[in-house]
């Protein structure tokens, strides 16, 4: 899986024991690659807490790559094959947008005078 990620154009690749880093972009925040059986869980956290109805709206437009709340940040998950070529840059793609949208989200939760 660390060649793929590395061939897919992931960036900063490392092995950690079994889970691998990796980033989406330079200047990105990492995202984990854990084994579970013959797939792996790709997992990028972000430090937001999405409601409910948020996760429940972003889930049902994208079933193959859910979030949910993880150590009390939002998570977005997504379970490949390691021999699915395809699905990496599927990943990248779901993982720009849940970031752009989760951006979003804790824009509106703002009170005024926080800040950008």
């Amino acid at each position: 899986m660390k060649d793929a990620l590395q061939q897919a154009g992931f960036l900063a690749v490392e092995a950690e024991g079994d889970t691998l880093h990796a980033r989406l972009w330079a200047s990105s925040t990492d995202f984990t690659a854990t084994p579970e059986g013959d797939h792996w869980l790709l997992a990028l956290h972000w430090p937001l807490r999405a409601s409910e109805a948020q996760r429940s709206d972003w889930n049902a437009a994208h079933p193959r790559a859910p979030l949910d709340i993880h150590n009390g940040e939002t998570r977005l998950t997504m379970r490949v094959r390691a021999d699915d070529a395809a699905a990496l840059p599927l990943w990248a793609a779901l993982a720009e947008e849940a970031v752009a949208q989760m951006i979003r989200w804790r824009r509106a939760q703002r009170q005024p005078g926080e800040g950008y």
